[in-house]
């Protein structure tokens, strides 16, 4: 996946500063085809089920 911050994090095209705009849950770009779409919300719970991926708590 190329550089994060040039790629929409949704449908993963590359991005500038005048076609996105960021996505302040998961703080990357996402473009403004793709903003406030089901696909986007789709993406951030994606996101945020694989942030611990790998990883367990050694608390429990």
């Amino acid at each position: 996946m190329g550089d994060l911050k040039n790629t929409c994090f949704v449908c993963k095209q590359a991005v500038s500063s005048e076609n996105s705009e960021l996505n302040t849950t998961v703080n990357l770009p996402v473009c403004v085809e793709c903003k406030a779409t089901d696909a986007e919300k789709k993406a951030e719970k994606e996101a945020f089920d694989s942030l611990a991926d790998g990883f367990v708590c050694g608390c429990i």
